[in-house]
């Protein structure tokens, strides 16, 4: 009776190993993949606007997009302008093009106003309503503007 209960460890061991085994190549090829994916990104110019682990897609979405529309738009620009360069500007993420194009068509209006304002695409971003308010955030950016101004 001891032998059985002490082969059936051995099996119930030998299979926790196994499965230890498998998480640990999976992270392993995980962490390759991560590599390979920055070394793209950077190749591509896009290392400094990856998302982070665990940030929202759409609010880096959001954000790349609002940096690249106002990158390219003069002062006073007119609304027809700024749709335009939201509907060309998908074209260029790649990753998320058919998300991107839908979230630039269901907020386009909101987007067109906020992109004849000055503010960054972080503020841009969270009035329009896709990316979450950051009181941490807030609080630097009006530090800032009051160090400015001294």
């Amino acid at each position: 009776m001891l032998q059985n209960i002490l082969i059936c460890v051995l099996f119930a061991c030998s299979a926790c190993a196994m499965h230890l085994e498998y998480l640990k190549i999976e992270s392993a090829e995980d962490d390759l993949l991560n590599s390979v994916l920055d070394q793209y990104y950077e190749s591509e110019g896009l290392s400094e606007t990856l998302p982070k682990t665990g940030a929202d897609p759409f609010c880096w979405a959001c954000k790349w997009v609002v940096k690249k529309v106002k990158k390219h738009l003069i002062t006073n620009a007119k609304a027809e302008v700024i749709k335009n360069k939201l509907l060309q500007v998908c074209d260029q993420i790649r990753l998320m093009k058919t998300k991107c194009k839908k979230m630039v068509t269901k907020y386009m209006d909101v987007l067109t106003d906020e992109l004849s304002t000055t503010d960054d695409p972080q503020t841009v971003c969270i009035n329009v309503g896709i990316c979450k308010s950051n009181p941490i955030w807030k609080f630097i950016q009006d530090s800032q503007q009051t160090h400015q101004k001294l």
